[in-house]
């Protein structure tokens, strides 16, 4: 039975996925003043993920650029012969340009130690600049990339002649017909006046190089187009003159196509390079080439990649000794399939130095090398390494032994916390985030009362689990929770591939104990809501697939972690795809919700029973009552609260079921400044008060829908705005509701908001975890 509606309000029925709607009563002004007490970051200040490979100087010091920094729009590093980093400069992303949107090419280095580089985005138009560093790392922005007809999109790097001049290429812009321009060859003089020396069309000439240029002693500038000419790409000459030939055009054929790097010159005046596909073709495409044209323009395939022990698909370009052997690398294939380092002799033979084991070792070496007069080779992986999957500075000698001069780190204190938090007596708080670790796959952490985090564990993807969303707390401070991905592969179900989940306990040292994993079998898969715990320490939750007819199931953890299904979902009236959690009485009876079912396939509420069965206590109907319902929260009289989305505004509503299953909704949200879209579980106080979180809502502006609010909505039906979320350093877009210690302050996490540059979850930002005084 339906009663009146109220009072506006929205849920998330899977976890923290599903939206929630809107509303009804007038709202009194914001109340509580917010403390950040955490703001969550995935950016790493000594960078990750190397995004070039290396150059050297005259003391053996080397140096590159990285993803990550400060503020997660990239650095330049150096390391010494000590394998000590040092970083040199960390970008903003403002004026001074950004690798957020992608790696850029090599850097260059002059004789007085001054650095020269591209950066893809940043600058005033967020199209890239040309940036200079000082011995001291002081930079100097040479050179702002436009919208224009002077090209954007610095892919590959920039060369310097004699005088001082640099010479580069951009991806896009230009005077061309192509969509965002065909791409452009500059040159920038000592005063940072930026000429255009050609415009690519599109047509035969080629157009978009991805990579920067090769000078011989006459001043002629040689390059590769990644498409246009037959449309797989060109080799070009470019004459002081501004006179473009096109040295060869690829057919897609034996010869290669698309190529991704630049090239290099011998003293003869043959041109080297590689192609990204292309060559023999093994499984229906070819892998790559190593080619040589020489300066009849004849081009010849000195090797032909198979994607196996020989790698596949090369990225970068290739190196030459005074023997006229080839060196590169190919970020696929190997006897890992981790990639591999080459060296191709001057009659074609090639020679696997180096095959990657993806480990400690580092994992798809994308970009090109550096060679010392010793003939060792050195140069970076972007992924791997022996601490985060951040990637590895390497070095391999002419025996071909590789050592990992330096191993990024990457962040470890995780970004997004979709799920709420817990609290123990002492105040410290505890929870999970989605993101970040040293695998990007999230981490349980502890904030203390004085605002410090620890990382208590950071989930691998493997065994562990991965994207953890929610988390209980013991009397000893042990943690409990689930994480709906990671665990072994699912049986039954190929769209999760990347494993079922798992249940698992994190201990106060950080040790992680798997309580159970899920094989998408009948002890079901994906659990996307936490776990509840009995005095006698056994464990209730579900899983939202798996199970006889992979409508996802109720389940007992007992303290050995043996599984017992408690219900199996079968769909239809009783309801199927639980993604909340249940609650528990006294009596030891189950309360949660399914995400759908009934006539009109939106959720239920049901009742499991100690032996087992299945009470429906009531069906949404996705009119006034709402349609998907979230979390539930039991009072001493038993009574269910929570959240639907739906209601008479589509704003979502708040709800309570009384003991004979009667509906009553308590508030309908009316939407707008007073909160939209309700998120997680509510929160009751001693006077009948309830709690909770919305995903929008608020004058804020993502559009015009708000960065979300924290409400108190009074048994009368009367609702208060405690707090208006901005989505700045204060956080925004909920994911989950709060709860509330003895003092009345409130405890909550936002999805997005902090500090920028997550590159994962709402509006790019990593969270952050906030306390309301009322």
């Amino acid at each position: 039975m339906t009663k009146t509606a109220r009072r506006p309000h929205r849920t998330a029925a899977l976890g923290a996925l599903f939206v929630l709607a809107l509303a009804t009563l007038p709202a009194h002004a914001q109340s509580a003043a917010e403390t950040v007490l955490y703001t969550f970051t995935a950016n790493f200040p000594k960078g990750t993920n190397p995004t070039s490979g290396v150059i050297r100087d005259a003391a053996g010091n080397l140096y590159g650029t990285a993803a990550g920094g400060a503020f997660d729009a990239g650095i330049v590093y150096k390391i010494d012969a000590t394998g000590h980093e040092k970083v040199l400069y960390t970008f903003t992303g403002g004026a001074d340009g950004s690798f957020e949107a992608g790696p850029s090419g090599d850097l260059t280095i002059d004789s007085a130690g001054n650095i020269y580089g591209t950066t893809i985005g940043g600058g005033t138009a967020d199209v890239g600049v040309v940036f200079k560093l000082d011995p001291a790392g002081h930079e100097t922005v040479l050179y702002t990339f436009t919208l224009g007809d002077g090209g954007n999109t610095p892919v590959g790097g920039v060369i310097l002649d004699p005088a001082g001049n640099l010479y580069g290429t951009t991806e896009y812009g230009g005077a061309s017909h192509c969509n965002f321009g065909c791409g452009t060859v500059y040159k920038l003089d000592t005063t940072g006046n930026a000429t255009v020396l050609y415009n690519f069309t599109g047509e035969a000439d080629g157009s978009n190089p991805h990579a920067g240029l090769a000078r011989d002693s006459a001043g002629n500038l040689y390059g590769t187009t990644y498409t246009g000419g037959k449309y797989w790409g060109v080799v070009f000459k470019l004459e002081p003159s501004g006179q473009e030939s096109v040295l060869h055009t690829f057919t897609d054929e034996a010869d290669g196509s698309r190529p991704e790097a630049g090239v290099v010159l011998d003293s003869a005046g043959n041109v080297y390079g590689t192609t990204y596909t292309g060559g023999i073709h093994v499984g229906g495409e070819g892998q790559g080439v190593v080619y040589k044209v020489d300066t009849a323009g004849t081009l010849t395939v000195l090797h032909s990649f198979t994607g196996g022990p020989d790698g596949a698909h090369p990225q970068s370009g290739v190196i030459l000794d005074a023997a006229g052997n080839v060196f590169g690398t190919a970020p696929y294939g190997g006897t890992s399939h981790a990639g591999v380092v080459y060296r191709v002799s001057a009659n074609g033979h090639e020679t696997v130095l180096y095959s990657f084991t993806g480990g400690a070792d580092g994992n798809s070496p994308s970009v090109g090398l550096t060679r010392d007069s010793s003939g060792n080779l050195y140069g970076t992986a972007p992924y791997g390494g022996a601490v985060a999957n951040a990637g590895v500075v390497y070095k391999l000698d002419t025996a071909g032994q590789q050592t990992v001069l330096y191993t990024f780190t990457g962040g470890g204190h995780g970004s997004n916390p979709v799920s709420g938090v817990v609290r123990d007596p002492a105040g410290n708080v505890y929870g999970t985030t989605y993101y970040g670790g040293s695998q990007n796959a999230g981490v349980v952490y502890k904030v203390d009362t004085a605002g410090n985090s620890t990382v208590l564990h950071s989930f691998t993807g493997g065994a562990d689990g991965a994207n953890p969303q929610a988390g209980i707390l013991d009397a000893a401070g042990n943690l409990y929770g689930t994480t709906p991905f990671g665990g072994i592969a699912c049986a039954n179900n190929n769209y999760y591939t990347v494993g079922c989940g798992a249940a698992y306990k994190v201990d106060q040292a950080g040790h992680l104990t798997v309580l159970h994993t899920f094989t998408g079998g009948p002890d079901g898969s994906n659990p996307l809501a936490g776990l509840i715990r009995d005095s006698e320490g056994n464990l209730y939750g579900t899983a939202a697939n798996g199970g006889a007819s992979n409508q996802g199931v109720v389940y007992r953890l007992d303290t050995t972690g043996q599984e017992t299904v408690l219900y199996d979902f079968q769909g239809g009236a009783g309801g199927g795809g639980p993604g909340t959690g249940v609650v528990r009485d006294s009596a030891g009876n189950l309360y949660g919700t399914a995400t759908t079912g009934g006539e009109q396939n939106f959720s239920v509420v049901y009742k499991l029973d100690t032996a087992g069965q299945e009470t429906v206590l009531h069906t949404f109907t996705g009119g006034a009552d709402g349609s998907y319902a979230g979390d539930l929260t039991l009072d001493a009289a038993r009574n269910l609260y929570g959240a639907a989305v739906g209601g008479t505004t589509g704003a979502g509503v708040i709800f309570e079921i009384d003991t004979t299953g009667n509906e009553t909704v308590l508030y309908t949200f009316p939407g707008g400044a007073t909160g939209d879209n309700p998120v997680g579980k509510v929160t009751l106080d001693p006077a009948g008060n309830i709690y909770g979180a919305t995903s929008f809502g608020g004058p804020g502006a993502i559009g015009a829908s708000g960065y979300g609010v924290v409400y108190k909505v009074y048994p009368a039906g009367q609702e208060t705005v405690l707090y208006t979320f901005t989505g700045g350093a204060d956080g925004g877009d909920p994911g989950a509701g709060v709860i509330r210690d003895s003092a009345g302050n409130l405890y909550g996490t936002t999805r997005g908001g902090g500090h920028a540059g997550c590159g994962n979850g709402p509006g790019l930002n990593c969270g952050v975890l906030y306390t309301l005084k009322p």
